[in-house]
C-alpha cells in the first residue's frame, strides 16, 4: 500500500495563544490522514458503512519534536499494515518543507461491528479487505514509570455534544483536550507536551458524566478518565 503524502498549511484555529499547533490538533491531523489514506484504498468511511463496520482507534502514541507555527506549510506522510489478527498499525509523520521531522504518531486501530460493537477479526472479512503485513513500529520506546506521584487532583465535567464524531461517540482528541484544560496550573510542568500515549478503553457519549484523575511525578503526568465508574481512557504525558 503506497504512502499517503499531503501538504497542509497550519491555520490559526489549530494553534494556541503561542501561535503553535496544539497537541490535540496533531491528533486530528492523524485521524484525517487515516481516513484520507483508507479512502484512497477503498477502506475508508464509505466502505466501512457499506459493510456494517467502523474503524476505531484503540491506542495512540504521539511524539512532538517541534510544534509547527501558524501559517507554516507542513507535509503529512502515513501508511498502515496489520499488527495482529485484530489490529492495524498506522504511522503518521509530520515534517517541515525541508523534511525535518516535527511530530510522529504510532496508532493501533480495530474494525468494530456496528451492531455488536465488538472487534471484527480480519480473517472474517478477507474477501472485503486487503491490508498488507504490519509496518514496523514508529515509536517503540516504552514510557518510563514514575516511582512516586507527588501531587494528585480530580476534575469533573459532562461530555459535551460538540465532541461527538461521525461514529456517534466522543472523538479521540477530545480526551486530551479535557485533560489539558482541566489540569491544574500548579501541576502543569513548565514545558510543552513532548510525548503522550492515549489508551482508549470504552466509548463515551454526549451527556455522560466524566471524572478525570490527574497525577504528577516529575516531568510526567498520568490521567485516568472514567464515566459512571467505568474506565474510558488513560493518558500519559511526558513534558519536554
Amino acid at each position: 500500500m503506497n504512502d499517503l503524502n499531503i501538504t497542509h498549511t497550519v491555520t490559526s484555529y489549530e494553534c494556541g495563544a503561542d501561535h503553535l499547533l496544539k497537541p490535540d490538533m496533531f491528533m486530528q491531523y492523524c485521524q484525517e490522514a487515516a481516513e484520507t489514506h483508507a479512502s484512497a484504498n477503498d477502506l475508508g468511511y464509505d466502505w466501512s458503512m457499506r459493510n456494517g463496520l467502523i474503524w476505531v482507534e484503540v491506542q495512540g502514541d504521539f511524539r512532538i519534536i517541534r510544534a509547527p507555527k501558524w501559517k507554516e506549510e507542513v507535509r503529512i506522510r502515513s501508511n498502515t499494515g496489520k499488527a495482529s489478527a485484530l489490529q492495524a498499525r498506522r504511522f503518521v509523520e509530520l515534517t517541515d518543507q525541508e523534511g525535518n521531522i516535527l511530530a510522529q504518531a504510532d496508532l493501533l486501530w480495530v474494525l468494530i461491528d456496528i451492531n455488536s460493537r465488538r472487534p471484527m477479526p480480519f480473517k472474517k472479512i478477507l474477501d472485503r479487505v486487503n491490508i498488507p503485513d504490519a509496518c514496523p513500529a514508529l515509536i517503540d520506546a516504552e514510557l518510563s514509570t514514575p516511582a512516586e506521584f507527588t501531587q494528585t487532583a480530580t476534575a469533573e465535567l459532562t461530555a459535551p455534544r460538540r465532541d461527538i464524531d461521525f461514529n456517534g461517540h466522543i472523538n479521540n482528541s477530545a480526551y486530551l483536550t479535557w485533560v489539558l484544560d482541566s489540569l491544574p496550573e500548579h501541576m502543569r510542568p513548565a514545558a510543552a507536551p513532548a510525548r503522550f500515549r492515549v489508551n482508549f478503553k470504552r466509548e463515551t457519549f454526549a451527556g455522560h458524566p466524566i471524572c478525570i484523575e490527574h497525577r504528577l511525578a516529575g516531568m510526567q503526568t498520568r490521567h485516568t478518565i472514567t464515566s459512571n465508574g467505568e474506565l474510558r481512557a488513560e493518558i500519559v504525558i511526558d513534558w519536554a
